[in-house]
């Protein structure tokens, strides 16, 4: 239940920061509708590669929010690299607050939205 509870913080700082105008970078466009399903409303980039991402968000505040599996990390790892390129200093922690808890049930961030709905109904 504590590890609910912290996943859902997690969450909630993702839609908060959002707010404040923080990019989020997700793999796909079902990654980005899933997203707004649970109620992300600021900008969401879908990664197009290394370069013309970074070049995209330069200068901006980012959230890398990449699947949870060895392809998502290659793209964090790639993209923090290109972004650093620029002196930008994503945010990579809220990825790994988000799935510490939920990783053995689900690892991709289009999953978020039907997790959270199930979770919700059996609370």
């Amino acid at each position: 239940m504590e590890e609910l509870k912290e996943f859902f913080n997690a969450i909630e700082e993702l839609k908060e920061l959002s707010r404040e105008g923080w990019v989020v970078v997700v793999e796909g466009t079902k990654d980005l509708r899933a997203l707004r399903g649970i109620g992300v409303e600021g900008e969401i980039v879908v990664f197009s590669g290394f370069s013309n991402t970074a070049e995209r968000l330069n200068g901006r505040r980012v959230i890398i929010l990449t699947d949870y599996d060895a392809e998502g990390f290659e793209i964090e790892k790639g993209l923090v690299r290109a972004l650093s390129s620029y002196g930008n200093i994503p945010n990579t922690e809220l990825r790994k607050k988000i799935f510490r808890y939920i990783r053995k049930d689900i690892t991709k961030v289009e999953e978020l939205e039907n997790f959270i709905r199930r979770e919700k109904n059996e609370l």
